[in-house]
């Protein structure tokens, strides 16, 4: 296989001092030592920057094709954080502290905060480092509210179909069980909330006034598991910033579901709606963390 020079690292000679760092780090590898020099094996490279970031001697870069993350809204220096540098306690209070937020405020959410929100979820994990990850924005409530009418619009399509037995115990022949379950688990509460909505009420995206949409081609190592990384680190951030976050789950489903709101936010059909995230400043607080469920683990 013919790797472009584009694709692939670029070693400096006279820095590198053939410590190995780089050719031990590299999880495909892509490096060798040969005649005393780092030399490239053939094989395809994943541009994961491993062999960057160990390499203490700068002898490694990208030239342009990768770029370092920065933040306009907010102050930022990059630096390592070492395995068990930092306080564990911190994280955990940080993480458990950001709460889903169903009430917001109106004030918007601008631009440059919503890129740097986008810019810190795309330095998630990545399987493979495929980073397949799109975004889609909605910046303003306008935009927002447009969006929520067409789940309405919908929803109440839908409940005409399964208000309907003839249609719904019929369906199994054509769709199966999908519009039976969809009416004995879900139908009387989305009812509930078209009644609401006709009263001005949102409770698809809670008054959020910014949404992001996270989504990918289904061609990646783990596109479903990379868009929610990257959603939750979104969110993480979103909370250190002041912001409240929450996963709309009915409307990355439907999504899914419906190529037309797809389409209508420019999202291919062939990618996958991976999280749906409402935006914005919180009119609610917290002051306390949650408790959680018991669980079940087995050490094996």
């Amino acid at each position: 296989m013919q790797i472009l020079e584009a694709e692939r690292p670029v070693i400096d000679h006279d820095k590198c001092t053939l410590c190995r760092r780089c050719v031990d780090i590299c999880p495909k590898k892509v490096l060798e030592i040969r005649d005393k020099k780092v030399v490239f094996t053939g094989e395809p490279c994943i541009l994961c920057s491993h062999c960057y970031s160990v390499c203490k001697y700068n002898a490694i870069g990208f030239n342009g094709l990768l770029f370092e993350p920065s933040f306009s809204s907010f102050a930022y220096n990059a630096s390592m954080s070492a395995p068990g540098s930092f306080p564990p306690g911190d994280l955990v209070n940080v993480a458990r502290s950001r709460r889903s937020t169903r009430h917001f405020t109106e004030k918007p959410v601008n631009e440059e905060i919503l890129r740097d929100l986008i810019t810190f979820g795309i330095t998630a994990p990545s399987g493979s480092n495929c980073q397949l990850w799109e975004f889609a924005v909605m910046g303003n409530r306008a935009r927002v509210v447009e969006f929520g009418a067409q789940f309405a619009a919908f929803f109440r399509k839908l409940h005409r179909l399964v208000r309907n037995p003839v249609i719904r115990w019929a369906s199994p022949l054509f769709a199966g069980m999908t519009l039976i379950r969809y009416y004995r688990d879900r139908y009387a509460t989305v009812e509930r909330g078209l009644e609401e909505v006709k009263k001005g009420k949102d409770l698809l995206f809670w008054g959020a006034p910014a949404v992001i949409i996270i989504h990918s081609s289904m061609d990646g190592s783990l596109p479903v598991e990379d868009g929610q990384y990257a959603a939750y680190n979104i969110t993480l951030l979103a909370h250190a910033m002041g912001l409240g976050t929450c996963f709309i789950g009915y409307a990355s489903e439907t999504m899914n579901r419906v190529g037309k709101i797809k389409r209508s936010c420019g999202i291919p059909d062939k990618n996958r709606v991976h999280a749906v995230l409402a935006v914005g400043y919180p009119a609610e607080s917290f002051y306390k963390q949650a408790l959680r469920k018991h669980y079940s683990v087995k050490f094996i």
